[in-house]
C-alpha cells in the first residue's frame, strides 16, 4: 500500500519530478551489485562513518558561484523580442538540435520513466486494475509503461472487485480514474481480517550463575555506591572542565553538555527570521547539488543532516552569509563554529543513545548483522542505493562513547527542555530523536 501511494504521487506529477536524474545518484552504492553489497556488510570493522562524514575545511563554493552554476533560467530565450522583429537568418542551436532529432532513431526516455516502471514491477498484479486507468490518462506518460503486460488491458476498464463501502454509490462508474485505488478492499481497514493465534507459552531460560560476570558487574557498578544512607556525590573535577579545543576525537565533559545548551536559547531566537530560514534552506540545496557534481553525494538526501546535524548546518551558514552572526551567539561560550559543531553532533548521539528503546536497538542491531541482505536483493536496482544508505546511516546516528553518554545523562533534563522548546530542530537542523 506504501508503494501504491508513492506510485500515484508520483505519476502526478510526472511533469515536475526527476526522480531518475536522483536515484542514479554518483554514489558507489547507489547501483549495489550483490558483490558490492558483501563487500560492504561483511565489513569487519562495520564502521561506516566516512560516508556520512562532513568535511568542515572542504572548500565550498560561495553562494553567488553556486547560484550561476546549478539556478538556471528556466524561461524559453525566444532570441527575439517582438513578433514583427524576427529577424532573417534561423538560430544555428535549434537548427543543429532537430537535425539530430530527426535523424536519430533512439528513443527518448521521459523523465522518471525507469523509477515509476520499477515501482509497478514491485505492486502486486492484482492492484494493477486500480491505477492502470488513470496511468492512460496521463498526458505524455511513456508508452513503455502503458504497454506494461496487465497494464495494457486496463484502459477505459472499471474496476471488477469493488469495496462494500462504497458499492451502493450512484454513478460510481463516473469516478475519476486518478481515485480508483478508493474502491480497493483492502484499503479499507476493517475488511482486514486479522488473525487469532494462541497465546505463546513463555520459554524460561535455564541461566546458571557467572561468577565472572557478576564480579565485573560489581567492579563497573559498586553496590556501596547505592545504599540507602549513601549520600549522592556531586560532580567531580572532570565535569567541571570544559575540553580544550573540541573535535571529532575528543570526549564530552558535564561542562561542555551544559556550554552547549546554554547557546540553544539564542539560537531559537535567530533561527526564528524568515528571510535567514529561506537563504539557509537555498544553501543547504546548492550543496547537495554540488556535492552531486563532486561525486560524493548520498542517494538520499538529508541523510548527513540526521547524522551529523550541526557541522551539516554550519556548512549551511558559512555558504549562506551567516556563519558570523552564529559565531556570535556560540562565541559566548568559547567555542568556535567547528568546535559547536562537533561538540553539538556528538551531544546529539549520546543524547539518542541515552534514551534509546529496546526495539530501536534491536532494529539498529539487525541493521548491523546483515539481517535485511535477502530483502536488499530482492528490490529493483533503482531502488537498492537508497535502501541501503538509509539503513546503515541508523547506526551512525546513534554513534557514541561511553564518556560521552555519562556526560550527557547528568544533563538529559536540561537538553530534553530546551530541544523541546526549539522543536527539535536547531535553525532547522532535524534533530531527530526517538521517542
Amino acid at each position: 500500500m506504501k508503494t501504491l501511494g508513492i506510485l500515484m504521487a508520483s505519476v502526478a506529477f510526472w511533469g515536475v519530478i526527476t526522480a531518475s536524474e536522483a536515484a542514479v545518484a554518483p554514489w558507489s552504492l547507489s547501483n549495489v551489485s550483490p558483490k558490492g553489497y558483501q563487500n560492504l556488510t561483511q565489513n569487519k570493522s562495520r564502521d561506516y562513518s566516512s560516508f556520512y562524514a562532513v568535511d568542515l575545511n572542504a572548500k565550498i563554493p560561495p553562494l553567488e558561484e553556486l547560484k550561476q552554476r546549478y539556478l538556471k533560467n528556466t524561461i524559453y530565450d525566444r532570441k527575439y523580442e517582438f513578433a514583427w522583429n524576427i529577424g532573417q537568418k534561423f538560430d544555428p542551436e535549434f537548427n543543429s538540435k532537430i537535425k539530430a532529432y530527426g535523424s536519430s532513431d533512439k528513443r527518448l526516455k521521459k523523465i522518471g520513466e525507469d523509477l515509476i516502471y520499477d515501482m509497478i514491477k514491485t505492486i502486486p498484479e492484482g492492484l494493477y486494475p486500480y491505477i492502470g486507468p488513470y496511468l492512460h490518462t496521463v498526458p505524455n506518460m511513456s508508452q513503455k509503461i502503458l504497454e506494461m503486460p496487465g497494464i495494457k488491458e486496463t484502459k477505459n476498464k472499471f474496476p471488477e472487485r469493488i469495496a462494500p463501502q462504497v458499492k451502493h454509490i450512484e454513478n460510481l462508474e463516473f469516478l475519476s480514474p486518478f481515485m480508483y485505488f478508493v474502491l480497493m478492499p483492502e484499503i479499507w481497514p476493517e475488511n482486514i481480517k486479522a488473525g487469532e493465534y494462541p497465546r505463546p507459552k513463555p520459554i524460561h531460560v535455564k541461566v546458571e550463575y557467572d561468577e565472572k560476570f557478576w564480579q565485573r558487574v560489581k567492579e563497573r557498578v559498586r553496590p556501596e555506591d547505592y545504599y540507602p544512607n549513601r549520600k549522592r556525590k556531586g560532580e567531580g573535577i572532570d565535569d567541571k572542565l570544559r575540553t580544550i579545543n573540541p573535535s571529532l576525537e575528543t570526549t564530552l565533559t558535564s561542562a561542555d553538555v551544559k556550554a552547549f545548551g546554554r547557546t540553544l536559547k539564542d539560537l531559537k531566537q535567530y533561527g526564528q527570521n524568515m528571510e535567514g530560514k529561506l537563504a539557509r534552506a537555498q544553501a543547504g540545496l546548492l550543496i547537495d547539488k554540488y556535492e552531486e557534481e563532486q561525486g560524493i553525494a548520498l542517494p538520499v538526501k538529508g541523510l548527513k543532516d540526521l547524522v551529523n546535524p550541526c557541522q551539516r548546518l554550519v556548512q549551511r551558514l558559512r555558504v549562506s552569509g551567516q556563519d558570523s552572526d552564529v559565531l556570535k551567539i556560540v562565541g559566548k561560550e568559547g567555542f568556535s563554529l567547528e568546535e559547536w559543531a562537533y561538540t553539538c553532533d556528538k551531544t546529539i548521539k549520546a543524547y539518542r543513545l541515552s534514551r534509546m528503546s529496546l526495539s530501536t536497538l534491536k532494529a539498529i542491531m539487525d541493521y548491523r548483522d546483515n539481517v535485511y541482505k535477502e530483502g536488499i536483493m530482492s528490490v529493483p536496482m533503482i531502488f537498492r542505493g537508497p535502501q541501503l544508505a538509509t539503513m546503515l546511516a541508523l547506526p551512525e546516528m546513534y554513534k557514541a562513547s561511553e564518556a560521552d553518554v555519562k556526560a550527557v545523562r547528568k544533563n538529559r533534563r536540561m537538553l530534553e527542555k530546551a530541544l523541546k522548546e526549539m522543536g527539535f530542530n536547531i535553525l532547522d537542523a532535524p534533530i531527530a530523536v526517538q521517542p
